[in-house]
């Protein structure tokens, strides 16, 4: 498939899923919700969620070809 991740419908939803947990992460501590260490977490999550979402849909790619 090789084509760009900006074109996939699943980076890109993974990309959103996962920027929303640390945009609230972050918005957390911003606003003092939460301590640090609790939004750290979240942050993490997203972070995560993002390498695995992309990881998996790299690796579904190549057993095809």
């Amino acid at each position: 498939m090789n084509k760009p991740w900006y074109k996939s419908k699943t980076k890109v939803g993974t990309v959103f899923a996962g920027g929303s947990f640390i945009l609230a992460g972050i918005s957390n501590i911003l606003l003092e919700r939460v301590s640090v260490y609790e939004s750290f977490a979240s942050i993490l999550l997203g972070i995560g969620m993002i390498c695995v979402g992309i990881g998996l849909r790299d690796a579904i790619d190549q057993k095809k070809t």
